[in-house]
């Protein structure tokens, strides 16, 4: 019976652990230890089970998936409806052209590529943990792009919406002024005035823009018979707009890269 128990005690030495040379590997330093010392390695991990995670969430984790999610959602949100937009404004250009459906439609496109060319631009300037407004606005935007595309041909239905579109963009430019501090700009806080300068200067151009497309639309269905001459009066507004705002960006986002010395000159 001992020698079964002296047997089966030594098959509890685990085969992984092993008695290494008590002395230290450099023999000119030698430890005044008598303990043997003991080498362990590291159990083979077993692959992740059904719903296990792959990536435990630390801090640093949790802002590079904010970096990373942040600018591809909005994005691909913007892209996604102007798609749907600019599908329906082809398909009722072409069904009835006219002198101002063909005004209207190039006014609206490029509403499209200045809308999506701010957030490209706010994508590279600011980062932040989306929120549930920072999801609603894109939709609200992108979506008041829609309704114009049902109205080409009349020149009060038109203006008003795209009005609609001028004020809703004005909330929006708001909310990014009030919700971008200094932190996202380091150290620089001359950056941090560019950008807001520029916040305000396309909020004054967009509610200029907004007001007087208002107004055309108004005179177009008070008078009648100059609907042709107001609708073309509230296109070439919405083209004014459109390219006051687009220098604006150019200009500021111009001087924010060169106080990092970035070479990025205006319209390149």
């Amino acid at each position: 019976m001992c020698g079964v128990a002296i047997e089966s005690r030594d098959l509890t030495v685990p085969k992984h652990r092993h008695r290494a040379n008590p002395y230290p590997y450099h023999e000119g330093n030698r430890s005044t230890s008598t303990h043997p010392r003991t080498i362990e390695y590291e159990e083979e991990v077993k692959d992740a089970g059904r719903g296990e995670a792959i990536q435990g969430l630390t801090r640093d984790v949790l802002i590079h998936r904010s970096l990373e999610v942040s600018p591809n959602g909005f994005i691909t949100i913007v892209s996604i409806i102007q798609g749907v937009a600019l599908a329906l404004l082809a398909q009722n250009t072409f069904e009835k052209p006219s002198v101002l459906v063909v005004a209207q439609s190039v006014a609206l496109m490029m509403i499209f590529v200045v809308v999506f060319y701010f957030y490209l631009t706010m994508s590279v300037m600011l980062r932040w943990a989306p929120s549930f407004l920072d999801s609603f606005l894109p939709f609200a935007i992108a979506g008041l792009e829609i309704p114009p595309a049902f109205f080409l041909g009349n020149a009060a239905g038109w203006s008003m919406w795209l009005a609609a579109l001028w004020f809703v963009i004005v909330a929006g430019l708001w909310t990014t002024a009030k919700w971008s501090p200094p932190s996202h700009f380091g150290r620089r806080r001359l950056a941090h005035t560019r950008w807001h300068q520029l916040q305000h200067e396309l909020q004054l151009s967009a509610s200029c823009g907004g007001f007087a497309v208002a107004f055309c639309g108004l005179l177009a269905a008070a008078v009648p018979a100059g609907r042709l001459a107001f609708g073309l009066l509230s296109t070439l507004t919405v083209l004014v707009t459109v390219g006051v705002v687009v220098w604006r960006i150019e200009i500021r986002s111009a001087q924010i890269h060169s106080i990092y010395r970035v070479h990025r000159p205006p319209f390149n």
